[in-house]
């Protein structure tokens, strides 16, 4: 290994440039001291930083010297081919100019753990070949329910069109719009069938790792070896080696979340995103990329054919649809012997207006009359039973009612909420093992956890109580209501145990379970034969969010859910608990109405020019000091405003600033201006406010600039 060197440039020296996976605006310069090697684009080389190594990419050749600047030699190139195919190179680049995040950390988060990196440690093991690919290989499953033997009439005309296009070989976005159970996946399946035939690659992205497994196990059954998965909940080693795969062309097919969009997959021919309306696709830190936005823009540079699917396309993507930018195919009907579940809205305010008659103190309960007969007749009849609440933990909040003292997250501005085990599969025997002080208490912003206190902190007093409820109290109290059945949860909590998570899907869909109870990883992509009823525990929680598209989510999340009930021969019934029955988006939902919701929605969103007819930019600024975000926030603001009065730029709005919905996470005070109007625009701001933050932010307050959010709490 050569030693680093530093020293003023020679003549007829060669520079290249290099990427480093920090934040640096621009690739650095160095000396290629190689005379027998050419440097390779999107190798990765050992660089000498400061005093410590670094690993690093090859970016390009330059000849433009840095004034000023004593250059230092690059050490070693660790690679004989690049890491990405230039198409993905070319690709990468547009996403770091399109989400203003800098390129070098961009690349570096499109790679598996440990291909690059900056710290001194790990970039010494990388150049000494001790993490290499290629040493765990990760296990699929074959599915083992038999696909459908044929296709209905609109499967097969859904995989004509897609296979028309997939011939022309040129990028054609396709929106295909199939109500839940009407075998959008053996669509998939045919369509990588047909590229492959064609001598060309597919991706295939789902928003949730928890339904990677499924839709694997079924494209394993159909392709064998050469699907490659791609999400978080691998070990860095299989992730490793599933990426290797894809860039040697051993494995043909990606499948994976949204990461998997960077994967290193050739040639590529399909790109399917299931699900597109899904909230997930958009990541909400550090590199805010939208993948389902950014499918498109890569199948449009690699001549691709990209399929978006969904039983409740967005707002967005239906309405390009509309105009004629994507294709639009409908799949209307369930596969043959299954329909739509009928759904039954219960009015939760009748209860509190009977309780007052009856001068009861009214209590909030998740389970009404209803839905408590629907169950008992459901279960009776040797069938299974879904309840969707997308709240987790056992009670949302607690405090003491002797001093009003309520137990909050000290670095958050939140609630603590109470959890008191973190179990998938709930047992009568242990319902009351554990007493009011057990478990912990959790922040569900900075994932801090403290222990349940049997006493309060500020009185001492012994009578802590807790309020609300989450999946963990649904069970454990459905339980109680019906004592001869079986329940289980999946959540975040039970997340972590894949294993008993992938037990738990696998015994319910056996019928060896009876319930489960679930948050939003439960509403889409599991098919559960014997399902037959879906209590909806609370349908309006997320209907008055202080966000542009919380109606647009709630419709998607109540629509998906109840499509899990009556999948198969047995007819399916959902129960929806709300207290706002008379809600567009409630009743559409009963009815299944995705177009009647969409034009309501629209018409809203055209007065209030809401995206699609405007597009968003939301920058977030965050201090340990409320004052000083504050001031600067209002500072920034204030000069977007004087540039936009100078160019004369009248349309663009810019709201704000103000303090966010959760004014504390982590310690740190956050303040937002929201930017409005055309996306020109919106860029020209983008790129003021970035050389501020350069110009005018002191280190401690973070700038953080998200393109087209989806989040504004």
């Amino acid at each position: 290994m050569n030693k680093a060197v530093e020293k003023k440039i020679k003549k007829g020296e060669r520079l290249v440039n290099c990427l480093l996976p920090l934040h640096f605006k621009e690739p650095l310069t160095y000396i290629w001291p190689f005379e027998d090697k050419k440097p390779i684009k999107g190798a990765r080389v050992l660089l000498p930083l400061k005093n410590r190594k670094i690993i690093g990419i090859c970016w390009e050749e330059t000849k433009e010297i840095p004034l000023g600047i004593e250059l230092k030699e690059v050490i070693e190139q660790l690679d004989d081919i690049p890491l990405f195919p230039e198409k993905l190179l070319d690709f990468l680049i547009w996403a770091s100019n399109y989400y203003f995040y800098p390129i070098g950390k961009a690349v570096a988060e499109a790679l598996p753990p440990e291909f690059i990196s900056a710290r001194k440690k790990a970039a010494q093991r990388i150049a000494e070949g001790s993490i290499l690919p290629g040493k765990s290989k990760l296990r699929l499953k074959k599915w083992k329910d038999k696909d459908f033997d044929s296709f209905s009439r609109e499967q097969e005309e859904a995989i004509k069109e897609i296979a028309l296009s997939l011939k022309e070989k040129k990028f054609d976005p396709i929106l295909l719009f199939g109500v839940t159970g009407s075998g959008k996946t053996a669509v998939y399946i045919e369509a990588a069938k047909r590229c492959l035939e064609l001598g060309r690659n597919c991706l295939v992205m789902v928003p949730e790792i928890s339904m990677t497994g499924q839709l694997a196990g079924r494209f394993k059954r159909h392709f064998g070896s050469h699907i490659a998965i791609l999400h978080s909940g691998l070990t860095p080693a299989q992730r490793r080696d599933e990426w290797w795969r894809l860039r040697t062309g051993e494995a043909k097919i990606a499948l994976g979340t949204r990461s998997s969009i960077f994967s290193p997959v050739s040639n590529l021919g399909l790109i399917v995103v299931d699900e597109e309306h899904d909230p997930s696709y958009k990541q909400d830190e550090r590199f805010r990329y939208n993948a389902r936005d950014l499918a498109l823009i890569r199948g449009k540079m690699e001549g691709a054919t990209v399929v978006l699917g969904s039983g409740t396309p967005s707002i967005q993507s239906f309405f390009h649809a509309k105009k004629g930018k994507y294709k639009l195919i409908f799949m209307k009907k369930r596969v043959p012997g299954a329909t739509l579940p009928t759904v039954e809205i219960v009015d939760r305010r009748k209860e509190q207006r009977g309780k007052k008659e009856r001068k009861k103190k009214f209590e909030i309960t998740w389970l009404s009359p209803e839905l408590k007969s629907a169950i008992e007749k459901t279960l009776s009849q040797k069938e299974q039973v879904l309840l969707f609440l997308n709240r987790r933990g056992f009670a949302t909040f607690v405090f003491c009612p002797s001093c009003g003292h309520v137990f909050k997250c000290k670095s958050c501005d939140v609630t603590l909420s109470w959890h008191r085990r973190n179990k998938a599969l709930i047992k009568k025997e242990e319902l009351n093992c554990t007493g009011s002080s057990s478990g912990i208490l959790s922040c569900h912003y900075c994932g801090e956890t403290f222990p349940a206190l049997p006493t309060c902190p500020s009185c001492k007093g012994q009578a802590i109580r807790t309020e609300g409820f989450g999946t963990e109290k649904i069970a454990e109290e459905f339980l109680k209501f019906f004592p001869d059945a079986s329940v289980a949860r999946i959540d975040r909590d039970t997340l972590g145990r894949k294993k008993e998570f992938e037990n738990i899907l696998s015994a319910f869909r056996k019928g060896e379970i009876d319930c489960l109870v679930g948050t939003q990883m439960i509403t889409k992509g599991h098919d559960f034969p014997n399902l037959t009823l879906v209590g909806i525990i609370w349908a309006d929680m997320s209907l008055n969010l202080p966000e542009f598209n919380a109606s647009e989510r709630t419709f998607q999340l109540l629509s998906q859910v109840a499509g899990r009930a009556g999948r198969q021969e047995k007819k399916g019934r959902v129960i929806l608990q709300t207290f706002m029955p008379e809600s567009y988006t409630i009743q559409f939902s009963m009815l299944h109405d995705f177009l009647g919701f969409f034009k309501k929605e629209l018409e809203l969103r055209e007065k209030l020019k809401y995206p699609p007819f405007s597009r968003f930019v939301n920058v977030r600024l965050s201090g340990p000091k409320k004052s000083n975000v504050e001031r600067y926030s209002g500072l920034i603001a204030s000069r977007v405003r004087e540039f936009f009065l100078k160019k004369g730029i009248k349309e663009t709005k810019i709201l704000g600033p103000v303090i966010c919905p959760r004014t504390k996470i982590k310690s740190r005070f956050r303040f937002q201006i929201l930017l409005k109007g055309e996306l020109k625009e919106l860029r020209l701001a983008c790129g003021i406010i970035n050389e501020l933050k350069e110009g005018i932010l002191p280190s401690t307050i973070h700038l953080e600039i998200d393109v087209d959010p989806l989040n504004f709490i």
